[in-house]
């Protein structure tokens, strides 16, 4: 009986590691629910006390205390069936990790929390101070705003703060938001002494808005490494700017993060944002992008870095190189190129995965995706409990969780019926879009209808316009005019895809109304549960039915048409080779 308890420890493979999975889900539920505990206790200003956070972190940890004292089980206070204790068991370890995993980030969450609200600058912007002086250092490039009473917008993190003539010390996370000409003087990495009004963010994922700005003061410049890297991406956006509209707008949000119409320009003292795009056209661009489902492809993501990667080993591999000054050049490269991009939670995780497969090649072991995203996942949440609620990092971690469990096996499937190249981008767009819909109906409650066919018709060109966009970026500031040559080779894939997404993405049928919330995420969730479990009694009865000799071993050979086709033109070459042959 032992043997059949663990008989799943023996089945387990190195290169997909499941066990941390559970614990990654239960950390993240867990760092969800102490924030809602949280904000619970907020909005019934203190009437409940401590009481549901009490709740959410005395469950984890009486099942802790359960699962240490599992002998206890037998007692006659926690009688249980016998089925259920031999399960608990069997299992005994991977729950003891899935509590641990979820004690450690509801602390986190909870700790994140309180921190906050006893900040400094969260009691100003609660007590409604007009005027405050924050010293604050910027954390990414100005962009255009999302609010029609300023010209830009820039993320910070708030040192000190002066209100009612008190300065304190502070953690907090700022959006300011801010007017010409001060737009074209903040620079990412650089600190700043501001005046204005501080208040509880209304909307977007910072927690608090410095708007009104009367007064702008640079402390500290950033420093030089920022500061090539701001010359840099200067120079590209110059070279962009003299390609056509969709240029302007498709090659910096493909190659950086950021869409043409965003940027702002260092002179940006007239009312324009400096590229000359028009800002109709760019809004029904992004729009359209969007309802095509296609929009993903303007966020940096591990796309880029296993671009970089692939250039990187090929050029070690040329060059005889060992392999630890390889693993040691690709991690370089990653650290550079997230730099060079515009920040964004799915840029950290892919970082940071990124620099995990770098370490596996380091030691000269097999890089495991699935248990890489494990470890980033838990550590990004203890680390940074914020982005737990973060819709971008969830997107970023559900797609790739997507592609690594199922992408392999649709492709397999659907590789009989279809040329290899083909199915291999199928897969890996059906594997990823089947995690992400959930998360993209509690966006946006409609689901895109044109979103598979169109990935797979942008795919070869996905790769090569980010490449000669990457290109452009690192040689544009050195020649000018090779970067603008390759970034017209950029532009001409992304030409592609401004067609796929204004014939796709526009009109009535391009999209699906849904429930939204969490009851339409709920609904996806059950229809593609349904539709698994359909396919594969499908595929069953399918191979029973056309399985003439079930006792016999191996599989039977399923005739298509592509096998057809190959077969007759093998056939047909091997004809006319020996009728030449012959003559």
């Amino acid at each position: 009986m032992r043997g059949n308890t663990f008989e799943w420890r023996n089945r387990e493979q190195g290169s997909r590691d499941w066990r941390l999975l559970p614990a990654t889900l239960c950390g993240w539920a867990a760092s969800l629910a102490a924030h809602a505990g949280f904000d619970y206790c907020v909005e019934q200003e203190g009437r409940l006390g401590m009481l549901p956070l009490v709740l959410v972190l005395s469950v984890p940890l009486l099942a802790l205390l359960g699962l240490l004292g599992l002998p206890f089980m037998r007692s006659p206070i926690l009688r249980l069936p016998v089925g259920v204790r031999r399960a608990v068991a069997a299992r005994h370890f991977s729950i003891i990790v899935c509590v641990v995993a979820a004690m450690a980030c509801a602390s986190s969450a909870l700790a994140y929390d309180v921190l906050q609200w006893r900040d400094a600058a969260s009691y100003a912007a609660r007590s409604g101070e007009s005027d405050v002086v924050t010293l604050v250092r910027t954390t990414s490039p100005a962009v255009n705003s999302n609010r029609r009473a300023n010209d830009c917008q820039i993320d910070a993190t708030i040192s000190t703060i002066t209100a009612s003539q008190v300065t304190q010390p502070s953690m907090m996370r700022v959006r300011v938001y801010a007017d010409r000409p001060d737009c074209g003087t903040l620079k990412q990495g650089g600190e700043y002494r501001m005046r204005g009004t501080l208040a509880i963010s209304q909307y977007g994922t910072m927690p608090l808005w410095l708007t009104d700005i009367a007064s702008v003061e640079r402390i500290r410049a950033p420093n030089p490494a920022l500061r090539v890297i701001d010359m840099m991406q200067q120079a590209f956006f110059e070279q962009t700017s003299r390609l056509s509209d969709q240029g302007k707008v498709l090659v910096p949000g493909l190659t950086l993060g950021i869409l043409g119409q965003d940027y702002i320009p260092p002179d940006s003292g007239n009312g324009k944002t400096g590229t000359g795009i028009d800002s109709t056209y760019a809004n029904l661009l992004e729009n359209a992008f969007q309802r095509s489902g296609i929009l993903h492809l303007m966020a940096v993501s591990g796309g880029h870095l296993a671009v970089v990667a692939t250039i990187v080993r090929t050029a070690c591999s040329f060059l005889l190189l060992p392999r630890r000054v390889t693993a040691i050049a690709i991690g370089m490269s990653y650290i550079m190129l997230a730099m060079c991009v515009f920040p964004s939670d799915s840029v950290s995780r892919a970082l940071l995965m990124g620099l995990a497969g770098a370490g596996f090649l380091f030691l000269g072991r097999r890089t495991q995706a699935l248990a890489a995203l494990n470890w980033t996942t838990l550590g990004m949440l203890m680390a940074n409990p914020h982005m737990s609620r973060s819709f971008g990092f969830a997107l970023s971690c559900t797609a790739v969780l997507g592609i690594v469990l199922f992408a392999g096996p649709l492709s397999a499937w659907l590789t009989p019926i279809m040329p290899s190249f083909i199915a291999q981008t199928m897969g890996m767009t059906i594997a990823a879009q089947l995690f992400t819909l959930p998360i993209q109906v509690l966006i946006e409650p409609e689901l895109p209808v044109y979103s598979i066919p169109a990935n797979l018709v942008i795919a070869p060109f996905v790769g090569f316009s980010t490449l000669a966009g990457l290109a452009s970026l690192a040689i544009s500031w050195i020649l000018p005019n090779l970067g603008f040559i390759f970034a017209s080779l950029a532009s001409w894939g992304t030409a592609i895809m401004e067609l796929m997404a204004l014939n796709l993405g526009s009109g009535d049928r391009a999209t699906i109304p849904w429930t939204g919330g969490a009851g339409g995420a709920l609904l996806i969730i059950v229809v593609e549960i349904v539709g698994y479990a359909a396919a594969r009694l499908a595929g069953t009865l399918f191979t029973r039915i056309t399985t003439p000799e079930p006792n016999l071993p191996g599989r039977r050979l399923m005739r298509n048409p592509i096998e057809r086709a190959k077969a007759w033109g093998e056939r047909t070459h091997n004809a006319l080779k020996t009728m030449k042959w012959n003559k």
